[in-house]
């Protein structure tokens, strides 16, 4: 990719079959697999620099450094949240080639079969997780560990058979040396007796594992939309041009006595002249769940009072848009480590750093060749009887509830009632963090309290809280308002410090209490003994963004608060679609870089399909 100038503007053609706003994660998919049509041409719209071969993008291990960095990230930073004692949080997007996808800590994790079949409840056709378990395996290829890192990983529970064989997405394990603490992972659930009853990739299994990540399995470079679905190869067809440092104002869209047209996209390009290029087919929005309803407000798309209030003038009128926004959000411990425990902080060392890059340039070998983390699901533990039936009657009384609410809640509570389906994922990190050092990740990641730790951190895979994602001006290089909505619904606080209090416990089963220091710091302000009321202000004081955010733009029916159909497609309007993370009406379990990929992969197959109609 090094010898392609992408933010070129010359040679543009005034017309493109298809463009596609946001080079990343989903937009690369898309654009890669529609122009396998020859006859097709699309254009790709990527508001980043082409940095494919930036160290700080190549090397897994180097992905925190390029938080808060405008040259990488969106930087969006929150409202302050009222449940969080008035805090702001971070919500690193991805704004280069690539997208998210180039910037994330790497792990490959699938959601649950009940998360994807929700989705189909909820009223979108076909999507269940028959149809899209296809398309996570086309989307990757997996590399099996060797068998000494199967066996120091415990990795016994893989199922090759729910992998993928051959989609251009590499995942692998690497090839180590892990951290001690990744080997005793596992084994504190099998201490706790809970052993791992299946492989994670299969969408039914619940305890420990180790995760595996989105690494090329012998360069052990970061494997993303920006180098995999837009390899050399595909960058030689004629069909596709990808325009990167190109920003997007909005989609021209045309009234229509039915519905609107969108026509074109206005952008500025590298030069700083903004232009128009048109449409024939469609204009596909790919911008991810914050910039995707940020670019349709600015557009048109969106609440009427809201969009005149900021002299926009509506086009399709839809207060959905924007709403719905779910995230995950993960509360941190961190314990310090026994002596001659090696963690993240030794990189701290400028010698050590130094070598390790070096050992990573010559053959990928090291640290930031890896992804150090491991996770594990859980249903809610150390429960007394009755408690949880307790939680959701006192919690899920609201009878003022919207349509769409009150179906994602019954769906919600059924899944919380399945003793089958983990209500949260926990997962071990090899270094310190720190939230109480504000909202930016450059002092969540940064390293900078002495000493050596691990961290745990704890998840709610299914938030009842909602956010949303508005405007806040006409001028699109302003960034919209963010709001994520953390423990607006009252039970998601009371199921999160459940799940915070089991963290010491995990600490402190062996073999990982042989790893820590006994009489070592702790960064969270507590003791060994954590009350309930204790663990519900550890989570409003230390909860950040997972960066997981999805839903603004939901696939439901419209009068359950949906703005794009089954087939992707805006309502109101004959040829908008979006393919991104907006669409999940219902956020999944874990980390979704892998269902945003096969999500993408499924509309390419939706789009294609309709062309031939």
């Amino acid at each position: 990719m090094a010898s392609i100038d992408t933010s070129l503007l010359t040679n543009l053609n005034k017309e493109y079959d298809y463009i596609v706003v946001g080079g990343g994660t989903s937009g690369l998919v898309v654009a890669r697999r529609l122009t396998e049509d020859p006859t097709c041409s699309v254009l790709v719209l990527e508001a980043g620099k082409n940095q494919v071969n930036d160290p700080r993008i190549a090397a897994p291990g180097l992905a925190t450094t390029v938080y808060s960095d405008p040259e990488f990230d969106w930087c969006i930073t929150s409202k302050p949240q009222k449940n969080l004692n008035g805090r702001c949080v971070a919500e690193p997007r991805g704004r280069t080639l690539g997208g998210s996808s180039a910037i994330n800590l790497g792990m490959a994790v699938y959601p649950s079969q009940t998360d994807i079949d929700h989705w189909e409840k909820l009223g979108n056709d076909g999507w269940n997780w028959d149809s899209l378990s296809e398309y996570f395996k086309k989307s990757q290829t997996f590399t099996p560990p060797s068998a000494g890192i199967n066996e120091e990983l415990s990795l016994n529970y893989i199922d090759p058979s729910v992998q993928g064989e051959s989609g251009p997405l590499q995942i692998s394990f690497g090839e180590g040396p892990f951290p001690s603490f990744m080997g005793a992972w596992p084994k504190v659930f099998q201490t706790l007796n809970h052993q791992i009853s299946g492989d994670p990739m299969s969408g039914i299994a619940k305890g420990a594992f180790c995760t595996p990540a989105t690494i090329h399995p012998t360069t052990r470079t970061r494997s993303h939309a920006g180098v995999t679905y837009y390899n050399s190869e595909v960058a030689k067809r004629s069909n596709l041009r990808v325009v990167t440092e190109a920003f997007v104002q909005k989609v021209i869209l045309e009234k229509d006595e039915t519905d609107a047209k969108a026509t074109g996209v206005q952008f500025t390009g590298k030069d700083g002249i903004e232009q128009l290029i048109s449409a024939k087919r469609e204009v596909i929005m790919a911008a991810g769940a914050i910039k995707t309803p940020h670019i349709l407000e600015l557009s048109g798309v969106g609440d009427g009072a809201l969009l005149r209030s900021h002299g926009v003038e509506p086009i399709v009128e839809n207060s959905n848009v924007g709403e719905n926004l779910q995230e995950h959000g993960f509360v941190p411990f961190s314990w310090e480590v026994a002596e001659g425990q090696m963690t993240g902080e030794a990189l701290r060392n400028p010698e050590i750093a130094g070598a390790a890059m070096a050992a990573w340039q010559q053959s990928g070998a090291g640290p930031l060749g890896l992804c150090p983390l491991a996770s594990a699901y859980m249903t809610l533990p150390e429960l007394a009887d009755g408690e949880l039936e307790c939680l959701l009657d006192a919690n899920l009384q609201d009878q003022n509830l919207s349509p769409g609410l009150k179906a994602q809640y019954q769906l919600l509570r059924q899944m919380l009632e399945d003793e089958i389906e983990p209500s949260g994922q926990y997962t071990l990190a090899p270094f310190q963090l720190l939230p109480e050092k504000g909202p930016s990740p450059k002092g969540i990641f940064g390293m900078t309290e002495p000493e050596n730790y691990i961290s745990i951190v704890s998840v709610l895979n299914r938030p009842f809280s909602r956010g949303n994602v508005h405007l806040i001006s006409s001028d699109a290089r302003e960034n919209p308002q963010f709001d994520p909505g953390f423990f607006s619904h009252p039970l998601d606080l009371e199921l999160h410090a459940r799940h915070v209090r089991w963290m010491e416990t995990l600490a402190w089963t062996e073999p990982m209490a042989g790893l820590l220091k006994p009489d070592g710091r702790r960064l969270q302000k507590s003791s060994r003994d954590i009350t309930l009321e204790t663990a519900r202000e550890l989570a409003r004081d230390r909860i950040v963004c997972h960066y997981h955010v999805a839903g603004s733009t939901a696939m439901m029916p419209r009068e359950l608060g949906g703005v794009v159909d089954s087939k992707l497609k805006v309502y109101g309007t004959q040829n908008l679609r979006v393919v991104d993370a907006g669409i999940f009406p219902l956020i999944p379990r874990g980390n979704i870089q892998t269902t945003v990929f096969a999500v993408a992969e499924k509309a390419a197959t939706i789009i294609a399909a309709d062309a031939k109609l």
